[in-house]
């Protein structure tokens, strides 16, 4: 009997923060899988329109459904604070 296939499907969000000495909330939107590497725009208080870059693959967490990641987005893009209970969330990474 064959085993079915389970295919992974990655998350079209995730979220994470970075920095060396401050850390930086980012909403990160995968746009590409390459060679086993996402790609995507970053979103953050320093660059509220997107910077397009490799996005981390471990230590993110995934945001469930895209309503959840647009409400993050209009809070970056009005220059607001990300709510507390979901930063606590997130792991700090290096940029």
């Amino acid at each position: 009997m064959a085993a079915n296939k389970v295919e992974r499907r990655s998350p079209r969000y995730v979220a994470f923060r970075t920095g060396n000495w401050i850390a930086v909330p980012v909403i990160a939107r995968i746009e590409s899988h390459r060679s086993g590497r996402w790609w995507g725009h970053w979103f953050s208080k320093h660059t509220p329109e997107g910077h397009f870059k490799e996005v981390p693959v471990e230590h993110v967490v995934a945001l469930e459904c895209d309503d959840e990641a647009d409400e993050l987005l209009r809070l970056i893009r009005a220059g607001r604070e990300l709510p507390a209970e979901f930063l606590q969330r997130l792991h700090v990474i290096a940029d």
